[in-house]
């Protein structure tokens, strides 16, 4: 009779389970999430409203759920300023929340670990879908007001050719991407710190421009997300056309990166290496307005050449028989892609003006430069060492 009455009980506690599903399924809860519209924000934007796109995803944390559940985006939400997010009920107050969704991420005593990806994805006069992260908290269970925990860095290029990628370096020794942290008990703003380690590979940013972007004379605009307070010692930026030929360009100047601010910078004129200037060889001065490079003034079988270092550095090239000489003084420890001003006097006859002219440095090897002064059509080509 005993083993008949825990037979049926058996019975009765496997058909509960069977008829009620709910005790393996886990319920859902939703959340209403809106975030700043100060800057360019999160997903894409519609003038200085930021709106959720499709396919957004967060992920909700709290203190007795560290590894976070994922929560999607509600089917009809894309485009609005304001969206439901649903995904598992995470139990207990409050509540955190990061966006976009990280599976990596976690969440203990009220500190949110999560990384900053090494590459970031060009987007029409913005970022990256899914690349500026946000945090929020929620002590009721059902709102979510993001706030920003990056700025914005935005590159204004224009010239000719595609850009393919851009790489960002920081001056100092400082990550630009990689692991960080965010204490979720802030009072007004977020404030991320980064606890990657400040190595070379993670000083570099880069960002990928697909199949290539155009450049022509309206410039167009080339934005990194960063954590905000880095570039505090400068920056330099390699600029790689879809040929494979660069630019290098830097910067002293300390930028200050604003958590939810726009960093612009000046435009930047981009010449790749396709300049008729660099199929010349002889030093001298070159006229660039015609078709095809003229010399002005270059080094022939009656020249000397001298050069005397310093800062600024003195290049000359002159002619005993001719009675004239070219005297060209230019700064020490020039970079590539950088603009430089070139002082330029004529000694005797030479058919070079005396002028001070701004150039760009085209190139540099084996002690040659080659720079260009594309406003007034001239090209140079200067020894750095002799």
């Amino acid at each position: 009779m005993q083993r008949l009455l825990s037979f049926v009980l058996l019975l009765l506690v496997t058909l509960s389970c069977v008829n009620n599903p709910q005790v393996t399924e886990k319920a859902l809860m939703t959340f209403k999430a809106s975030g700043e519209s100060a800057v360019g924000t999160r997903t894409y934007l519609d003038g200085v409203t930021v709106l959720w796109s499709a396919g957004d995803k967060i992920s909700v944390f709290s203190p007795s759920c560290s590894s976070g559940e994922e929560y999607s985006i509600s089917s009809g939400d894309e485009g609005k300023s304001e969206a439901s997010f649903s995904g598992p009920s995470v139990e207990g107050a409050p509540w955190y929340a990061l966006y976009p969704a990280d599976a990596a991420a976690s969440c203990n005593e009220s500190v949110l670990t999560m990384a900053l990806p090494g590459v970031q994805h060009f987007s029409d006069g913005c970022f990256g879908p899914g690349e500026n992260p946000m945090v929020a908290v929620s002590t009721d269970g059902k709102t979510l007001n993001f706030k920003n925990l990056c700025g914005i860095f935005c590159l204004k290029l224009k010239g000719s050719g595609n850009v393919k990628s851009i790489t960002l370096k920081s001056a100092a020794e400082e990550a630009l991407w990689g692991t960080a942290s965010v204490a979720m008990n802030y009072e007004g703003y977020p404030v991320i710190s980064m606890t990657q380690t400040p190595d070379e590979a993670h000083r570099t940013v880069s960002l990928d421009c697909g199949e290539g972007v155009a450049l022509g004379e309206d410039p167009v605009q080339f934005c990194f997300v960063l954590p905000a307070a880095c570039l505090g010692a400068g920056f330099e930026v390699n600029i790689v056309d879809d040929s494979g030929n660069s630019l290098v360009k830097s910067s002293t100047t300390a930028i200050n990166i604003e958590r939810s601010m726009i960093k612009r910078m000046a435009e930047l004129d981009c010449n790749f290496s396709g300049s008729a200037l660099l199929t010349m060889s002889e030093f001298g001065v070159y006229d660039l307005s015609g078709t095809a490079p003229e010399a002005v003034r270059v080094f022939t079988a009656n020249d000397q050449l001298a050069l005397r270092s310093g800062n600024p550095m003195t290049f000359r090239i002159q002619s005993l028989p001719d009675a004239n000489a070219l005297i060209i003084k230019f700064p020490d420890n020039m970079v590539e892609g950088n603009g430089y001003d070139l002082t330029v006097t004529s000694v005797g006859n030479t058919g070079v003006a005396d002028a001070t002219v701004n150039a760009v440095l085209l190139k540099k090897e084996a002690g040659k430069c080659w720079l260009e002064d594309s406003t007034n059509k001239v090209g140079y080509i200067i020894a750095s060492e002799l």
